[in-house]
């Protein structure tokens, strides 16, 4: 199967995602594995060691044969010095490696512990002694750790232990030299936007962390925004569709092996963004059985309440009574790793696991109608389709926050009456649906009472408690196959589904809502070594996120238009809520939903060529993305019903107002797909021999 092929076969795979139909991707990808494991196919790993054997004069020693051995899969590669006296092996993994090199004349010369930087060449000059080639002279490479003077790395152990808020490895990003970000956060434990920032930004407060939708590290690299970095893990690019330098996946600590950051100048070959590269590699499995572990609670018993939130709040009581708030989030956080051989020295797998579920209840304070004005409305009016609609009312569990008329700048006993039960702002109206009040006095401290003050409490200032409960989870795999000594295959997926289920808008049982989403990014890499000078890399993957809110909450009525209680020609009803005096009401109905959708693409291949003392590096790129967008931001008023089917156009009529809607007809899905585009890269390194 050629790499044409296997592109046929993601872009199947990526479609059945994009549909709704993950069983069906699911067994595809299982019945397509074992085809796939036939393939010819090392991993995606751009690493090299290089370097020069020379004797103890300095004299370049050519036709020794070079060994190097990976200690975590034993797998195997040789070489043979050119007539400069120069090695070099590509593709490699960041794992331990064990060098030798014997030359008929010379002693044999092992370097234990050799340790690579990622993603870049590194080199290891080598020296021989005369003697005999049975003899052997053993170095431990760690004593001599290989230096890097261009770019940042971070180790998975390094990872482990740097603290990161919520286990966010792109926050280390701003250890690097030459990245710029302060690394500050709000009190819920966000990440600042950068001044300048157009995207999402960093990691969010409370659980989000790896969870994120969108995740932009906050930091800036030769002057420039965020949004000019890139992201990549295992080489293949995560960067959102629509924002640079935000990642759709934000890995696990846990599935790290190690991160890159570059800051100075960088390969072409990742030269699609200006600005600083982050490169993530991801663990995989080897001959050892291998794995890990965490659990972390977060509580907020010792969290502290405001000592004052607005008039009212300096009374005895409870913080309830008071209305007073604080960080109620409520959440756990573990997860594991599990790794190994599947088929000693051939095929290792690497599973990792990580989970928060997340529990709160915030706390709000709002005013609300009352269930008396809720029986108060007219029978046939449109303020009766509203105050009579199940759920419209304020939630369960709300408590009165008891207020006075002048404390939101009424008259006590002219247009309001202070009650045990909250405000008595009027009576219902005697006269025929669609008449004014006529005794409405033109402002907001001055609305009418139309029948008169009756001692009915009509609207109050609620406590209200927003409950929210999120469950997330990260599962990452991979799979790695050393299918001959000459090819690799390789395939790795990020698989993250997150529900959500709590109020939006107004804490009304109505406006109980139901979000879920899944983040993925899958990839497949195919390196071939031609010769021991010529090897090919290529690959193909997708990164994407969707939600359809419409789907996910069928209890919704999307047919509500949004709504508001205010007094007729009151300019405060403009927006989303409408004062009596300094009182502003919460609307009706429920916020719009979303549908979104978006993938991005990426195809390349790389060939690498050694010629003397020069590394060759060319390919090309092919990027591509899909962006599916239905956004319903209002709805239908009552004038549309005709069209839209929604409620009938009777007059508004209301105590002391009415119902004012404000909605229009939801738009048509829009999808736009970005144009593929191509790339050609070209780069060259030259060796230099000793002198």
């Amino acid at each position: 199967m050629h790499f044409n092929q296997i592109r046929k076969l993601v872009s199947v795979f990526v479609r059945q995602f994009q549909s709704g139909a993950a069983g069906n991707a699911w067994r595809l990808f299982f019945f397509a594995l074992p085809i796939l494991v036939v393939l010819p196919a090392q991993a995606q790993f751009n690493a090299s060691l290089s370097g020069t054997v020379t004797d103890q004069t300095g004299a370049i020693i050519p036709g020794a044969t070079v060994t190097l051995v990976d200690k975590e899969t034993n797998q195997t590669r040789t070489s043979t010095t050119s007539p400069a006296g120069l090695f070099d092996f590509n593709a490699l993994a960041p794992d331990r490696y064990s060098l030798s090199v014997e030359r008929q004349g010379f002693k044999k010369k092992s370097v234990d512990q050799v340790v690579l930087i990622p993603e870049q060449p590194n080199v290891l000059n080598v020296q021989m002694d005369l003697g005999n080639v049975s003899e052997t002279v053993t170095v431990n490479g760690s004593a001599a750790p290989l230096l890097d003077t261009g770019t940042a790395n971070l180790s998975g152990e390094e990872i482990q232990h740097l603290p990161s808020f919520n286990r966010d490895v792109f926050q280390l990003a701003q250890l690097a030299p030459g990245a710029f970000g302060d690394a500050s956060q709000g009190s819920g434990g966000g990440s600042y936007e950068l001044p300048g920032n157009q995207g999402p930004g960093g990691s969010a407060g409370s659980s989000a962390g790896i969870f994120q939708t969108e995740n932009g590290p906050q930091i800036q690299t030769r002057g420039g925004q965020y949004e000019t970095n890139s992201i990549s893990i295992d080489g293949i690019s995560t960067v959102s569709a629509v924002w640079g330098g935000t990642s759709v996946i934000t890995p696990s600590e846990d599935s790290v092996q190690d991160v890159k950051i570059v800051t100075n100048s960088y390969d072409a070959e990742v030269g699609r963004f200006s600005g600083g590269q982050i490169q993530v590699t991801s663990k995989s499995g080897t001959n050892d059985l291998h794995g890990s572990a965490f659990f972390k609670a977060s509580r907020p018993g010792l969290n502290a309440y405001q000592r004052w939130n607005d008039l009212g709040s300096d009374v005895p009581g409870t913080p309830a009574l008071r209305g007073l708030n604080r960080d109620e989030s409520r959440f756990n956080n573990y997860g594991g790793s599990l790794g190994g051989p599947f088929w000693k020295n051939r095929v290792f797998g690497f599973f990792n696991y990580e989970t928060s579920p997340y529990s709160s209840s915030g706390t709000a304070q709002g005013w609300y109608e009352t269930s008396q004005f809720d029986q108060a409305a007219a029978s046939g009016s449109i303020a009766s389709k509203y105050l009579t609609y199940k759920g419209e009312g304020v939630a369960s569990g709300a408590t009165l926050i008891q207020r006075t008329c002048s404390q939101v700048g009424l008259q006590e006993g002219v247009n309001c009456a202070t009650t045990t039960g909250g405000l008595d702002l009027g009576s219902p109206l005697k006269s025929a649906l669609g008449t004014q009040d006529p005794t409405y006095g033109g402002s907001t401290n001055a609305p009418g009472v139309g029948g008169g003050l009756d001692g009915v409490p009509d609207v109050g200032f609620f406590n209200t408690v927003n409950p929210t409960s999120t469950t997330q989870a990260q599962y990452n795999g991979r799979l790695d196959a050393n299918l001959r000594q000459n090819d690799h295959l390789a395939f790795a997926i990020y698989w993250v589904p997150i529900t959500t289920t709590d109020y939006q808008g107004p804490i009304r049982s109505a406006n109980l809502w139901h979000h879920s989403q899944v983040n993925d990014a899958f990839s497949l890499i195919w390196n071939h070594t031609f010769t021991p000078t010529l090897l090919n890399q290529a690959r193909a993957n997708a990164a994407g996120w969707r939600w359809n809110e419409v789907a996910s909450n069928p209890q919704e009525p999307f047919g509500l238009p949004q709504d508001n209680i205010g007094n007729v020609n009151d300019s405060s009803c403009g927006g989303s809520a409408c004062s009596f005096g300094t009182a502003n009401f919460q609307y009706f109905g429920a916020p719009g939903p979303t549908d979104l959708n978006q993938w991005t693409y990426d195809y390349n291949d790389v060939l690498t060529k050694i010629l003397g003392r020069h590394s060759i590096k060319m390919g090309g790129i092919s990027p591509g993305f899909t962006i599916s967008t239905t956004q319903y931001t209002q709805r239908v008023p009552p004038s549309l019903s005709a069209i839209c089917g929604t409620l009938p156009t009777t007059p508004p009529s209301v105590r002391p107002g009415s119902l004012i809607p404000q909605p229009v007809c939801p738009p048509p899905i829009a999808r736009t797909t970005g144009p593929t585009s191509g790339g050609l890269s070209f780069r060259t390194i030259t060796k230099f021999a000793p002198i």
